[in-house]
């Protein structure tokens, strides 16, 4: 995609004046050069209107996405100009387009994956398209091209409102959002959670997309009114006593199954951005729907999952181990940002809707939802973005890598490992939905006993550690336990209960023994072999690593068959964690100077390993995919047991077992005697701090 500005700067509010070329050639190099390089395959070659747009992938990245119009003559709209509807690379034809410009996401796939996947059962999803920008001469990088969520015949079809037989119940498209531009504010509150308290400052903003405000002008008089009462009955219908009934309450407004599919593609992506922005809801006119056989109830549709799937998480919140629909629970957003609106924990209170989204779920899990399909796109995409050298190329002209980059916290130093981190925590995040959605299948995790394979004994019992060890972690230092120093000691138990989800539990060797698997650089292979063969669908690798790498693991099967998994094992130091710490709070000792450091803030890490449940597993073979240590301390397994007891899609409460209430806060900072209804801060006696919500 060639952009020519001749120079001009561009604007974000207001569009200027550009020429664009596409080259999409079907094999081979794309030049721009037209005239020495004849046969090249000219997708759209004219004029646009274009300028920045975006939020935070605006204000927070180098790398800038853009929105354009394209144009009949080098006239812009807004001196008298036509717009022109065309093809895009095979898209529908409109004159509306936008550009995602992938950095923060380094796997420049966050939203294509999203949209694929959700694509089947959606009324509309964008399109989207990969290209590499030429812009006045500078390479750019890969962008996204897409469809917008906007009118379009091709896209949502809106008609104008008063156009089918002047009926004004729509069609209607707005987004939740900031509330820039101008917007209509919701007359209800929202609260803190399901049956909590009212947000009294809390806002929620509906900005007009179709129609705008320029629209107005030129539509029937009240248009924007009945926009806003179309809005206000859809909300109104939450309120009442019997909003339940499928007759009388909110299914007469909304379309219960596209709001299913909207919660679904947002928490298995974890998106930080979901419900409170980037939301667009739209309808259609009762007269036309009756005409034509619609639905003029309330739809959701996608957009921006750019900080989802384990990219991002906001106001300290767990990386995969809770839902975003919880948002509201947190103390730290009462003030200055949006909301969670208060109808999706109406919704959730509607034990109808919550069935029917769990049996959604699970017949999503069986087709584009499955761990096999998911992955299977994954790679679909990363290898089509590598081949001839794309990758490399953005990542020459963006340096991404082996930083935290624009939102992301953790650290990845090149594309396979951003590949690898993806993956591992989708698996983590599949294991959290189907634990609470799938009410017959609760996944417990027990230990196992690796016969074979320990080969460095790196946990010091004294303050010498050259007589109790025989290797280290890193360059110079080992663990230690409680005999050699309380603080930031392994436990005396040997057992490691994730400090993401309590389910899941590791247990440690012998600290007098061999303990860990070392691999202690590129390319070095283990095997570790189970004291007998075991069946499940997920093992857990538990490791610590001296920097950020990438551990392959290869399961191996009774009847000779393998089957393998790239895990991502990040830096032992918090901050580069991010959703994947198992436990916090380990110190080391150096193994030459018997120095114990004075900060205890190493971490250990795990790695979610599928398995096929219908064969039996002897050993894994653990093999070095970078240059640097890593230790695999251990390893357990699902353990599937029939409980019926299972509390589905509720909020999720993650109170330690072993540790004692020092503490009790109200979410107004006022100390309580005891845990009450709704939410509660507490403050554990090992310093930890924890939301706990009492229904």
């Amino acid at each position: 995609m060639f952009i020519n500005t001749d120079s001009q700067m561009v604007l974000k509010d207001e569009y200027i004046l550009a020429r664009m070329k596409i080259i999409s050639n079907k094999n081979g190099i794309n030049y721009g050069d037209t005239i020495s390089h004849p046969n090249q395959k000219v997708d759209y070659e004219g004029y646009i209107a274009i300028k920045w747009r975006g939020n935070g992938s605006f204000t927070g990245s180098d790398k800038k996405p853009f929105a354009f119009r394209t144009l009949e003559s080098n006239k812009l709209p807004a001196d008298g100009g036509d717009k022109k509807k065309v093809k895009l690379l095979g898209m529908g034809k409109d004159n509306k387009w936008a550009t995602i410009a992938p950095l923060g996401d380094r796997s420049m796939m966050r939203d294509v994956l999203t949209y694929e996947l959700a694509r089947p059962w959606m009324d509309f999803v964008p399109s989207q398209r990969y290209c590499e920008v030429i812009f006045d001469g500078y390479y750019y990088g890969i962008y996204i091209l897409t469809e917008r969520v906007s009118k379009g015949k091709k896209r949502l079809n809106l008609h104008d409102p008063g156009e089918d037989d002047g009926d004004m119940t729509g069609d209607y498209l707005v987004v939740l959002d900031r509330g820039k531009g101008t917007y209509y504010t919701s007359r209800y509150h929202t609260t803190v959670g399901i049956d909590g308290e009212t947000m009294p400052n809390s806002l929620v903003r509906y900005e007009y997309e179709s129609p705008d405000e320029e629209d107005f002008t030129t539509l029937p008089e009240g248009t924007k009114d009945s926009l806003n009462q179309e809005i206000d009955k859809m909300e109104t219908s939450f309120l009442s006593n019997d909003y339940t009934n499928a007759e009388k309450g909110y299914r007469q407004y909304i379309d219960p199954t596209s709001f299913i599919d909207y919660m679904l593609a947002h928490e298995l992506s974890y998106n930080v951005d979901g419900y409170l922005y980037s939301t667009p809801m739209y309808k259609y006119s009762n007269t036309r729907a009756k005409n034509e056989g619609l639905d003029h109830r309330w739809k959701i549709a996608l957009w921006d999952f750019d900080r989802g799937w384990g990219r991002d998480r906001n106001y300290g919140r767990t990386g995969y181990n809770d839902w975003q629909y919880n948002f509201n629970l947190n103390p730290d957003v009462f003030y200055g940002v949006n909301l969670v609106p208060f109808y999706w924990y109406k919704l959730l209170a509607d034990s109808t809707w919550t069935n029917e989204l769990k049996e959604r779920w699970k017949s999503y899990r069986e087709s584009n939802y499955s761990t096999e399909r998911i992955f299977a796109k994954i790679d679909s995409i990363a290898k089509y973005l590598q081949a001839d050298g794309a990758v490399d190329r953005n990542y020459k002209a963006w340096k991404a890598m082996g930083t935290g980059g624009w939102g992301p916290i953790y650290r990845v130093d090149d594309y396979a490992q951003e590949i690898a981190y993806l993956k591992t925590w989708i698996i983590k995040r599949l294991r959290f939905m189907d634990n609470h959605l799938i009410n017959d299948s609760i996944a417990t995790v027990v230990p196992l006993e690796i016969e074979s394979g320990w080969n460095a004994d790196i946990v010091a019992e004294t303050t010498e550690p050259t007589t109790s060890t025989d290797n280290t972690v890193n360059s110079s230092q080992v663990f230690f336990t409680e005999d050699t120093q309380t603080d930031g000691a392994l436990p005396s138990d040997r057992i490691i209960v994730s400090d993401a989800d309590s389910t899941i539990n590791y247990k440690l060797q012998p600290y007098d023994q061999d303990n860990v698997i070392l691999l202690e650089n590129k390319d070095v292979t283990a095997n570790a072999t189970f004291a007998s063969p075991i069946t499940t669908d997920m093992l857990y690798v538990l490791v610590f690593s001296a920097g950020v790498h990438t551990l392959n693991i290869q399961v191996n099967y009774e009847d000779g068959t393998t089957s393998d998994f790239t895990g991502y094992t990040p830096n032992y130091l918090q901050y580069y964690l991010f959703a994947t710490e198992v436990t916090s709070n380990v110190g080391l000792i150096n193994r030459n100077s018997n120095k114990i450091e004075t900060s205890y803030n190493r971490n250990f890490s795990d790695i979610f390993v599928p398995c096929d449940a219908e064969r039996k597993i002897t050993s894994i073979t653990f093999t070095n995919q970078s240059s640097g240590r890593i230790s695999v301390l251990a390893v357990s397994a699902n353990k599937t047991t029939d409980d019926s007891s299972s509390t589905g899609i509720q909020t999720i409460s993650n109170t330690p077992n072993t540790t004692i209430i020092k503490a009790i806060f109200g979410i107004d900072g006022i100390k309580r005697t005891s845990l009450q209804h709704g939410l509660n801060i507490v403050e554990y006696s090992n310093g930890k701090v924890k939301k706990v919500f009492i229904k």
